[in-house]
């Protein structure tokens, strides 16, 4: 069984709302396929992001270690890189 993963996210630019929806959408598809922890997801997010048509896309991942032990994670998530 995975554990859950638990994501609090800071969008730039948080205005485009078509970049937030294609967010969201990657967010859910990888959620869905259950992948195993955050830095993990946040890769495959960055990536179908870039595929959405925002190839400057990133994704940072960040975590102290008890928010990791946790399933715990920040994203910085940014259209322009």
């Amino acid at each position: 069984m995975t554990a859950a993963i638990h994501i609090k996210a800071k969008i730039t630019p948080w205005d485009d709302t078509e970049f937030v929806k294609a967010f969201e959408r990657a967010r859910d598809d990888v959620h869905a396929a259950g992948l195993p922890d955050g830095a993990k997801a946040g890769y495959r997010v960055q990536h179908l992001l870039r595929e959405a048509g925002y190839p400057n896309a990133t994704v940072d991942v960040i975590a102290t270690v008890a928010e990791a032990l946790q399933h715990e994670w920040h994203w910085m998530v940014r259209r322009d890189g």
